[in-house]
């Protein structure tokens, strides 16, 4: 049985930045974690869509809770 070596380890690299990101909010309030969440930059457009609706979706049902 011949083994072929990896050229790109995906569970290495989500370990890797999972870690990264844990050092980076530890000690973190949940109101810290979504602030700084919200501050990074995205780089893929689709994920920025995503954010920029859910943020307009927030925006929308907060102004329907409004009396």
């Amino acid at each position: 049985m011949s083994r072929i070596k990896k050229k790109f380890d995906a569970v290495a690299m989500m370990r890797s930045i999972r870690d990264r990101i844990s050092a980076q909010i530890e000690g973190m309030t949940l109101e810290q974690e979504l602030a700084w969440l919200a501050s990074q930059e995205l780089k893929d457009p689709f994920l920025k869509n995503l954010r920029d609706r859910d943020a307009q979706a927030g925006a929308a049902d907060d102004a329907s809770r409004l009396p």
